[in-house]
C-alpha cells in the first residue's frame, strides 16, 4: 500500500483566501479482512456483524489520495456543524440548521455564492431548516422548516410552499411522491403525500412508541429505483419503491442485539436518561448507516463506545474497528470525526476541530496538507469551524 497526496491549489494560495472550511476526498484501496466466508450481498437481506472480532487498522494502509478545499467564511457563511450536504452542477449545498440556520451555496473552489431562503415565518422564510433536497429534474432547491416545504429557485428566488399537518422533519422526493420522516407523538414512521402535501399513505407503524427525532441520515437514496429508510434505534433497514416499504437489510448483532421492546417498556425520562447515559451494556445501537450500490458503512454504539463496519457488497471484503484498534495517522483523532452521507462516488465525513484533544493532534492533521509550518499555524487560526470530507472506498 502507499500513499499519494493530491493538493487541488498549492496551500500558499488556500492561506491567501481567509477563514474558510476546508473539504477533504479520499480515495481507499485494499481488502481489510481474509474472511474465507465472506458475505456477498447480491442475494442476502441480513449482515452479520462480527461484534468480537475487531480488526487493528492503519488509515495510511488504505488511503491512497486527498485533497483539500477550504470552504470561504463569511458573515452569511459561517457554519456551526453541517447537517447534510449535497453537490450539484459545480456547486457544494450544505445545511447547518443550528448555526446560518440556512442552506449554503458554494462554488467547487470553496468560494461562497448564496444563501437559500431567509430566517422568519413569511413566504420564503423559515426558522429551522431540518432538510433539504433539490430537484434534478427541474432544478429546484426545497427545504422543510415550519412544517412547510418551501421551494426556490437554484439562484435562490422564492417560488412556492406547501404545508403538512404532521411534524415531518426529513424527507425525500421520488416519483411524484414525498416521504416525511415523522417525529413527535404520531401513529406511524413515515408518511407519503402527492406533490401538494396531501397524505396518500403511511408507513411503519409506532403502535404507541413514540420517539421525538428520527435518525441521522434516515433517508438514503440508491442509485437503483428504491430508497432505503432507517428509523430510530432499529437494526432494520427498510426499502420503499412504488408507494411500498418492506423490510431490506437486518443488522444482526447476534447476542450483542439491542432490547428494543425492553427500552420501550421504559417510562420516557428513563429512556432519555438510558440513551444519555450509555446504559446499553453489551448492546449494539446503530448510530449511523450509509449505503450505496458498493458499500454498507455501519456506525454502532456497544456500551457507550463507537464501532465501525465497512463492507464491500461485491467481494465480501470488510473493515471493523473500534477506536482502540484504529491506528489513526491521518486524522489523528477519530472521535473528532461524523459520517453526514454520502452518494455513489463519496463518503462524507464532518470533522470538528474542537473535539481534537489539543493542537497538536491538529497540526498533525494539518500535514496532511502542507509542511510549511507558517501556512500550518494560519490554517489554525482559521479552522475553528467544522472540516468536511469526501472519502472514496475500495476495500
Amino acid at each position: 500500500m502507499f500513499i499519494n497526496f493530491t493538493i487541488l491549489n498549492s496551500i500558499s494560495k488556500m492561506i491567501k483566501s481567509q477563514y474558510k472550511y476546508i473539504f477533504v476526498l479520499f480515495s481507499f484501496l485494499g481488502g481489510c479482512s481474509n474472511d474465507p466466508s465472506p458475505q456477498i450481498l447480491s442475494n442476502i437481506t441480513n449482515i452479520k456483524i462480527p461484534v468480537n472480532k475487531l480488526q487493528t487498522i492503519k488509515l495510511s494502509d488504505v488511503i491512497s489520495e486527498y485533497k483539500a478545499i477550504k470552504l470561504e467564511f463569511t458573515e452569511k457563511s459561517m457554519i456551526q456543524s453541517v447537517r447534510k450536504v449535497l453537490c450539484y452542477k459545480n456547486q457544494i449545498y450544505v445545511l447547518d440548521t443550528f448555526g446560518s440556520k440556512a442552506v449554503l451555496v458554494f462554488n467547487m473552489d470553496g468560494s461562497f455564492v448564496r444563501r437559500i431562503g431567509e430566517s422568519g415565518r413569511g413566504p420564503g422564510q423559515y426558522i429551522l431548516p431540518q432538510d433539504f433536497e433539490i430537484d434534478s429534474d427541474n432544478d429546484i432547491i426545497e427545504i422543510i422548516g415550519n412544517r412547510q416545504v418551501i421551494k426556490y429557485s437554484l439562484t435562490g428566488k422564492y417560488l412556492n410552499h406547501f404545508t403538512i399537518n404532521f411534524t415531518g422533519i426529513k424527507f425525500v422526493k421520488k416519483d411524484g411522491n414525498y416521504y416525511f420522516a415523522v417525529s413527535g407523538k404520531e401513529d406511524f414512521k413515515v408518511i407519503c403525500t402527492d406533490l401538494q402535501g396531501r397524505i396518500q399513505d403511511s408507513y411503519v407503524p409506532t403502535y404507541g412508541n413514540y420517539e421525538m427525532g428520527v435518525a441521522f441520515s434516515c433517508f438514503i437514496p440508491q442509485a437503483s429505483d428504491k430508497i432505503l429508510y432507517r428509523p430510530l434505534r432499529r437494526d432494520t433497514i427498510y426499502s420503499i419503491k412504488n408507494k411500498s416499504i418492506t423490510p431490506y437489510r437486518i443488522i444482526d448483532f447476534g447476542d450483542y442485539k439491542f432490547d428494543i421492546e425492553a427500552y420501550n417498556s421504559l417510562p420516557r425520562l428513563e429512556q432519555m436518561k438510558f440513551i444519555k447515559n450509555k446504559k446499553n451494556i453489551n448492546q449494539c445501537i446503530i448510530e449511523n448507516y450509509f449505503e450505496n450500490s458498493q458499500y454498507v458503512h455501519i456506525v454502532y454504539d456497544k456500551s457507550g463506545k463507537l464501532y465501525e463496519y465497512i463492507l464491500n457488497k461485491t467481494t465480501g471484503n470488510y473493515c471493523h474497528f473500534g477506536n482502540e484498534t484504529l491506528n489513526d495517522d491521518i486524522f489523528w483523532q477519530a472521535e473528532a470525526k461524523w459520517m453526514t452521507g454520502g452518494n455513489e462516488e463519496y463518503i462524507y465525513y464532518n470533522i470538528e476541530p474542537y473535539k481534537f484533544e489539543s493542537s497538536n493532534k491538529l497540526k498533525k492533521f494539518l500535514h496532511g496538507f502542507t509542511q510549511d509550518e507558517f501556512s500550518i499555524q494560519a490554517m489554525l487560526e482559521e479552522t475553528s469551524n467544522p472540516i468536511l470530507l469526501f472519502a472514496k472506498y475500495r476495500i
